[in-house]
């Protein structure tokens, strides 16, 4: 009975919960459903100071009307919060007559008045304000700040502050809101030195070529030690590929970095576990039927026997594709697999060719040549429709048409040449892609010295002229459409000055009727005021030329001139050299010359060589024979990831010149030197033998010449810097054949290109006399503004 009574008890008390649950969410529902259906009397915005009302009532959904939904009104608080004006939003509800009134309540953030930098010893304010986002007059965004105290300290470490540390803080001043960066600068931190360990087999100097990380020495300007750690990273890779490149493959580089002196000195300790060096041992090549294996493996970096080295894979594969490829195989293939020996650091190599048949070029088209004609790109090309496919002929012809300076060198790919399938199997045809450029070189030099004066020299060469191009109307010729596509080489030349005066036309057609043949002429007139006498010229010239082979010319040139000598002080201050030659000299001259051009570009080379000869005979009243030549070779040294190439160039030049008369060569056909393209540091003219009476410059028979110049990439090949020594001298007579009264110079000079005036190059050098004479006249700046070599 106990256990039914009991049992019925929970029986009623569960019935009790129950009911009363029912009721309370019948009730519940009922206000939830009426609170749902009350209609939105009022939206009110409330706190706002520098935010109008209608701004942010802009951005909700809420309006006097709607019926009231909370999710809807929630969306609003979102809405407002994304305005990024506020630091806090809350919501009121309030029962108003007829429905409800939504209150939006905003708390603004403060705005920021003034931004200051406290601790900033050894960084301007104005730099780091410049690497902030946030500027005064912006809204105060706390979680941006950590950020922008990011961006300060890569800043100073930049600088090389790498302890830097920067915290932002606020405080209200005056009613002001000013946001204050504490910067603590710590010590300044450099590279002290960088040492290597373990490495048996390359010497420190060699390794250290392979990076980019340097220790700081002099000069401290270019070479300050700077850490940055991503670089340093990539030099850690960079040391690995160039000992994987050599042959030893399992190489193991790691590193420790200790500091000293306060932490202002970083020594860098870099640990190399060499390994063994691995070699070939043996190289075999599957599939070849046009060559023989060993005409092949002649071609190969690798040799049996021989170091494995890791980049000669992808590079002798390269080589092998090329070789097919100048004889017209085009598509074959080549996959090289290597496989490691068990016994020891050897590898088995093994090239297999998959050979194709053989392409023909079956027609040549050239596209994006608005103004330079076909032919004059074509007469570029030594490749034709017809013959073999010879992927080396395309790459030399790529060279040749960028060479021309027709084309648009800052594009990147000024003459593309590609391939298309032709209209059989065994056929292809090339695509010539060109972007028109400035042809047009303007060129500005000038000076002062003691022996010419003041002086300018201002010329202009456009080397795709074409004189039967006529303008159909001045915007033609204003725009430059005009005169423009036929390859013809046209110069003018105006340089005055106070004691030296020149004017020259010169008009010259490469290839006459698109044939090896080239013919130009001149005309000039020239004006010199020595200390003791005046020359002036007058003549012309016509030149008829001939490529005998690809890039080797030959040229004859008949000239006549009429040369005018005035004595303009009295004989007994005037040098005999002169006195002998006053009057009216007629000169009838030939010159046979050659010159040979195989750089890699004609305006700014950085690998390759030119030479040119020549040799002069003239008559009538000027007996004399003159023979010169020069040479200029341009080697790259290595090249910097996004600074560009270093280069040394070095050359020479050789001049002489004899009477056929028996007399003395007069002294308007002897040479000098001195200033740019010769010996910088000197004068123009400013070396020479000297009159043994007046101590007056008389020019020498024999002429001497040796420069050297090391460039060093600022900025590609737009911003370079030169370092150079000059050396040579001008003597009587080809008897003086030594380095006896030898000058020699040496110097800076900074390069910079100017693409917008063409294949221009602004040159200032600035020379120091090493050894000179008495006599000498110096000078140590010297500045062109044209292209062109320095010496």
């Amino acid at each position: 009975m106990k256990v039914n009574k009991a049992l019925s008890q929970a029986a009623y008390a569960i019935m009790l919960v129950i009911t009363l649950s029912l009721l309370c969410q019948k009730a519940f529902s009922a206000e939830t459903s009426e609170t749902k259906q009350r209609i939105i009397r009022e939206v009110e915005i409330q706190g706002n100071q520098r935010i109008s009302s209608a701004a942010i009532r802009s951005s909700i959904r809420v309006k006097e009307g709607d019926i009231y939904n909370a999710q809807v009104v929630s969306q609003d608080v979102d809405a407002i919060w994304s305005l990024g004006f506020f630091e806090n939003i809350e919501l009121s509800l309030e029962e108003i007559s007829g429905g409800l009134k939504v209150v939006f309540i905003v708390s603004e953030r403060p705005t920021i008045d003034e931004i200051r930098f406290r601790g900033n010893e050894n960084v301007k304010t104005k730099k780091l304000a410049n690497k902030l986002e946030i500027k005064p007059g912006d809204y105060l965004k706390y979680h941006l700040l950590k950020i922008e105290e990011e961006k300060i300290r890569e800043y100073y470490v930049e600088k090389r502050y790498h302890w830097a540390k920067v915290q932002a803080e606020t405080k209200v001043e005056d009613w002001k809101t000013v946001l204050i960066f504490i910067v603590d600068e710590g010590p300044r931190l450099h590279v002290a030195d960088i040492e290597f360990k373990g490495n048996a087999n390359f010497k420190r100097k060699k390794l250290l070529k392979q990076m980019e990380t340097r220790q700081k020495r002099f000069p401290a300007l270019v070479f300050h030690g700077r850490f940055e750690e991503k670089i340093f990273e990539e030099d850690i890779e960079k040391l690995k590929e160039f000992y994987m490149n050599n042959g030893w493959l399992d190489v193991e580089v790691g590193w420790e970095i200790t500091y000293r002196n306060d932490n202002t000195e970083m020594y860098v300790t870099i640990h190399i576990k060499e390994g063994e060096r691995y070699y070939v041992e043996s190289l075999d090549i599957h599939g070849a039927a046009i060559f023989t294996e060993e005409e092949l493996k002649k071609n190969l970096k690798l040799k049996e026997g021989g170091p494995f080295f890791l980049d000669a894979v992808e590079k002798d594969t390269y080589d092998l594709r090329l070789l097919y490829g100048a004889q017209g195989h085009l598509a074959t293939r080549v996959k090289e697999e290597h496989t490691f020996s068990s016994e020891g650091a050897k590898v088995h190599v093994k090239f297999f060719i998959e050979e194709k048949d053989r392409y023909y070029i079956e027609k040549i088209t050239i596209v994006g040549n608005d103004k330079t004609k076909d032919n004059v790109i074509r007469r570029q090309l030594t490749f034709f429709p017809g013959e073999r496919l010879n992927v080396a002929k395309v790459r030399d012809s790529q060279r040749r048409l960028s060479n021309t300076g027709y084309f648009d060198m800052e594009s990147g790919a000024p003459a593309g040449i590609s391939f298309e399938p032709g209209s059989g199997p065994d056929k292809q045809n090339i695509l010539i892609e060109v972007k028109e450029g400035r042809t047009g070189m303007l060129r500005f030099g000038g000076g002062f010295g003691a022996n010419v004066g003041a002086f300018g020299d201002v010329s202009y060469t456009d080397r795709n002229f074409d004189v039967f191009d006529f303008p159909k109307s001045w915007d033609d010729f204003l725009s430059g459409d005009a005169f423009r596509g036929s390859g013809e080489i046209l110069t003018l030349r105006f340089s005055p000055g106070t004691e030296r005066t020149e004017i020259m036309l010169s008009l010259t057609n490469p290839s006459v009727f698109d044939s090896p043949y080239s013919v130009g002429g001149s005309i000039f007139n020239y004006s010199r005021i020595f200390e003791d006498y005046q020359q002036k010229s007058a003549g012309g010239k016509i030149s008829v030329g001939r490529e005998i082979v690809r890039d080797f010319f030959v040229k004859v040139v008949p000239a006549f001139e009429n040369i005018d000598i005035d004595r303009d002080d009295d004989e007994e201050t005037t040098p005999q050299d002169i006195l002998d030659v006053v009057g009216t000299h007629l000169k009838a001259g030939l010159t046979l010359s050659a010159n040979i051009s195989k750089t890699d570009n004609f305006f700014a080379p950085t690998k390759g060589f030119e030479g040119e000869s020549s040799f002069e005979f003239s008559s009538l009243d000027v007996d004399v024979v003159k023979f010169k030549i020069k040479a200029t070779k341009y080697q790259p040294l290595f090249e910097v990831p996004k600074w560009g190439k270093h280069v040394l160039a070095y050359g020479g030049a050789f001049w002489l010149a004899e009477s056929t008369s028996g007399e003395d060569v007069p002294i308007f056909e002897r040479f000098y030197t001195g200033g740019y393209g010769s010996i910088r540091g000197f004068q123009f003219r400013g070396i020479s033998p000297l009159d043994q009476e007046t101590d007056d410059q008389i020019g020498g028979d024999l002429l001497l010449l040796m420069n050297t110049e090391y460039l060093v990439p600022l900025y590609k090949d737009i911003v370079r810097v030169a370092l150079f020594v000059d050396g040579g001298k001008v003597d009587k007579s080809a008897s003086d054949i030594n380095f006896e009264r030898f000058r020699v110079s040496t110097g800076l000079g900074l390069r910079l290109n100017v693409p917008f005036l063409g294949q221009s190059t602004i040159s200032i050098d600035y020379g120091i006399p090493v050894l000179q004479e008495d006599g000498d006249d110096l000078e140590a700046f010297s500045f062109n503004f044209g292209g062109g070599s320095s010496f």
